[in-house]
């Protein structure tokens, strides 16, 4: 009936669909990657060459196939990483002697002398005015502006 040549071709532009369909076990890794699933599909829903059903069908299942390697190529990734995180931030074993794992409390402790804030304030009265003149002439020149 509808029978599609270039699909089984070697080097067709679905080849690696039709190999995923029907010998999954030589589909490689780097074949799985090379392969851009939503042109594939693409192609399958609305082929330049009127393709009769079965074979959409068997298409459409090494389409299934490759996104299942997909899948659990990155959950195997994935997998691993979080491995190597949790490895990284896991609590180490404490080498130290018994005696040495608790601090002094004199080590971690202020003392209560507070000398800086027993001065008493300075008088207002002491304060010279003509020091701060600049103030006062800035503050007049801004009312003026």
């Amino acid at each position: 009936m509808f029978y599609a040549h270039f699909v089984l071709s070697k080097r067709g532009p679905l080849a690696k669909i039709w190999l995923a369909a029907h010998w999954d076990k030589k589909l490689t890794k780097a074949h799985v990657f090379e392969c851009n699933l939503e042109s594939s599909v693409e192609s399958i829903i609305s082929p330049k060459v009127k393709m009769a059903l079965r074979t959409s069908g068997h298409l459409l299942l090494g389409v299934v196939r490759i996104y299942h390697r997909k899948a659990k190529y990155l959950l195997a990734d994935c997998n691993e990483a979080f491995i190597k995180i949790k490895m990284a931030f896991r609590p180490g074993v404490v080498d130290l002697p018994e005696e040495n794992r608790e601090a002094a409390y004199n080590a971690i402790t202020l003392p209560e002398e507070f000398h800086d804030f027993d001065q008493p304030l300075p008088d207002l009265d002491d304060i010279d005015v003509a020091q701060h003149d600049h103030a006062i002439v800035f503050q007049q020149m801004l009312v003026n502006f």
